[in-house]
Formats: C-alpha cells, structure tokens, sequence
C-alpha cells in the first residue's frame, strides 16, 4: 500500500478517535465499488457527500474531512459544495487538519452555500 494512503487512514482513524472522545457517535462514510474496466475488476472507494466521516450527538451532526495539511482544503471545500447540504445551525461541515506533534486538530468550519 502506498505510504500516502496509510498515512490519510491514520488520520481518518484519529479524526474518529477525536470525536468519540468528544462524546459524539462517529463513523466512516466510504462506499466500496468495483468497476469492470477491459474485463478487469478494479476495487474503488468513494467518499459519501465528499466526506471522511459524520459524528452526531444531540445537538448537532457534522460531516468531516480529515487532512494532514492545509494543502488541500481548497479541494475538500470544492467537493463539499457539490452535495446539497441543508442550511441549517444542527448539520455542520468540518475540515479537520492535523499537523505533525500536535494532538489536537485545527478545525475550518465550512459554511453551506
């Protein structure tokens, strides 16, 4: 496996971790397909609503998208606004960015268009 996907399932998992330690129910949303291509049978995954995961408690539900970096938050707000989130203050968009030596994420709140 490339050392680039280990690393985006380490910080999914940690992503998830975060949350259930912030009493939230938290959860991967990937959808596993197979594609036939020249007869061949290729296994892709593809994020649900262009998210990681979703963690919900009784206030409010947040559908989130871990990174490592800032490089690419610019895509992950891209991909967001190509579902039709609801406006509303109980269902939330968050980018969670991990740097390195740091134990807590920086949070970007995206706000629904």
């Amino acid at each position: 496996m490339p050392k680039k996907v280990n690393k985006g399932t380490y910080y999914k998992y940690k992503t998830k971790k975060w949350f259930q330690e912030h009493d939230y129910f938290a959860e991967y949303l990937e959808k596993n397909m197979r594609l036939f291509i020249n007869g061949k049978i290729i296994f892709v995954k593809r994020d649900v609503a262009g998210s990681d995961g979703l963690a919900m408690n009784k206030k409010h539900v947040v559908f989130w998208q871990s990174k490592l970096n800032k490089d690419h938050v610019a895509a992950a707000v891209d991909e967001f606004n190509k579902f039709p989130f609801p406006k509303s203050e109980a269902i939330e968009r968050w980018i969670m960015i991990w740097t390195k030596g740091n134990g807590e994420p920086e949070i970007i709140k995206v706000p629904v268009q």
